[in-house]
């Protein structure tokens, strides 16, 4: 739709071209200084992404953008007018043939990568990137046809003798040379199997390229109005592509960011049962033993394991046993509805619940939830003593202090636990310590006495 809106657009103004237009102060300045400033993105932007991906032809179709952008430094010196009254270098038909340089040469530099291009889709091997070597060789190309539009004008053929147009006389022969390598280009790129949207964007820019080129030579004039719209033309052939690129690097963003939010929660949980995993389990009870110990508040820890569990593998075999995992998992995190409470696999077929700011009647009426609703999954095993799965939870509540580490929570509930086992499983054990219960100042004393300070 876009391609064809421009020849549209070429065609009709075409007509147009000639029209004289009064001279715009500081048009070509502000044209000159967008045109390489977009030009040099481009160029950066796909150097690296060549070296990044080993691409021989992105780097090339790089090394066509920064021609643009070099060439126009003596363009812009030798137009008359765009820094100073006349010319800076050369002659001031010099910025006409540094015009016809750049429209030639980039025009071929696109060739040159819509070649490479389908050499890689034939299957040839492809060659490795050499950026340096390709900014080089632009440099010093542009050095070259620079010195040769301006002290080498005596070699080059005399341009507008006689007040004749490009269409005229020996002139058309350029005009046509450079308007046939830009067609030329714009033919390669639309040969491109599976074009990218880089790809399908730079071919929208060869034909506004070829609009300039014809629009130029219709103008025949500077300041007319196929003059500017040229100028219109060759800013939308390097911004196309510049913005094909940052739609491409948004969308790349969010892939990327949406794969390291994938991999952060695949590191944070449990392949099998979807619950958090033991690396989780040790962070987050690191964090809210801190919590507590500065708000003074209690953390309750259940221990869950499931009960004759190895005899229930042994029976059912390791997928039946992965699968009753599952199942006990999801009946745990059923009964975990607190945003700031953590359901975990420990490891094997032991869970542990972290369970903040809980006393031990909230803990202990949680963990007989947790064994109700195992219990009523009636998955059924044989083997046990109740034909049916059943979980044992060993509950311990503490108040951290400066002396206590968050291990000494989780030795509480795992004793807990075992006694919950050897009083005969499927039952909810709640340890008994001196730490469930909240400090009092009297709990300072020892300390203070010890250290010599008046209590």
């Amino acid at each position: 739709m876009t391609a064809a809106a421009l020849v549209v657009w070429g065609v009709v103004m075409t007509p147009l071209a000639n029209y004289p237009w009064p001279p715009v102060p500081g048009y070509m300045t502000a044209f000159g200084a967008a045109m390489f400033v977009t030009n040099i993105l481009l160029a950066a932007l796909l150097f690296n992404r060549g070296v990044a991906e080993r691409s021989a032809a992105t780097v090339k179709l790089g090394s066509a953008y920064l021609y643009v952008a070099a060439i126009f430094l003596p363009l812009m010196a030798a137009f008359p007018g765009a820094f100073v009254p006349g010319n800076i270098i050369g002659e001031p038909v010099s910025s006409v043939w540094i015009w016809i340089f750049w429209h030639t040469g980039f025009a071929s530099l696109i060739l040159r990568y819509a070649i490479a291009i389908h050499r890689d889709a034939a299957g040839q091997r492809p060659k490795r990137p050499w950026p340096a070597r390709e900014f080089v060789g632009v440099l010093a190309g542009v050095v070259a046809l620079a010195c040769l539009g301006t002290i080498g004008l005596p070699w080059l053929p005399a341009l507008f003798t006689n007040g004749k147009t490009f269409f005229e006389g020996p002139m058309q022969l350029i005009a046509w040379t450079v308007l046939g390598v830009n067609v030329a280009a714009l033919y390669s790129v639309m040969r491109i199997r599976n074009k990218s949207s880089e790809q399908l964007w730079l071919m929208v820019g060869m034909i506004a390229a070829c609009m300039d080129v014809w629009l130029t030579f219709h103008g025949t004039n500077r300041f007319s109005v196929g003059w500017y719209l040229a100028k219109v033309g060759s800013l939308f052939t390097s911004m196309v592509v510049l913005m094909s690129l940052f739609v491409d690097l948004t969308s790349l963003y969010r892939r990327v960011t949406q794969a390291n939010t994938l991999l952060a929660q695949l590191a944070s949980r449990d392949g099998l049962t979807g619950l958090a995993n033991r690396r989780t389990f040790d962070e987050r009870l690191e964090t809210e033993w801190r919590r507590a110990q500065r708000l003074q508040q209690p953390v309750a820890l259940l221990m869950v394991d499931v009960d004759h569990f190895k005899l229930y593998n042994d029976t059912y075999g390791h997928l039946g046993g992965d699968d009753c995992l599952r199942k006990v998992a999801h009946a745990i995190a059923s009964q975990v509805a607190r945003p700031g409470d953590l359901a975990t696999r420990y490891g094997g077929e032991e869970f542990a619940v972290i369970l903040p700011n809980t006393d031990t009647t909230g803990a202990n009426n949680l963990a007989a939830g947790i064994r109700d609703r195992v219990a009523a999954l009636g998955l059924v095993h044989t083997r046990a003593g109740l034909q049916r799965v059943s979980v044992s939870v060993g509950v311990a509540v503490m108040w951290p202090t400066q002396a206590l580490l968050p291990s000494a929570l989780v030795s509480l509930a795992d004793t807990a636990l075992y006694q919950a086992k050897q009083l005969g499983r499927d039952r909810v054990h709640l340890a008994a310590d001196p730490a469930t219960r909240a400090p009092t100042a009297l709990d300072a004393v020892p300390a203070m006495l010890a250290a010599g300070q008046p209590g």
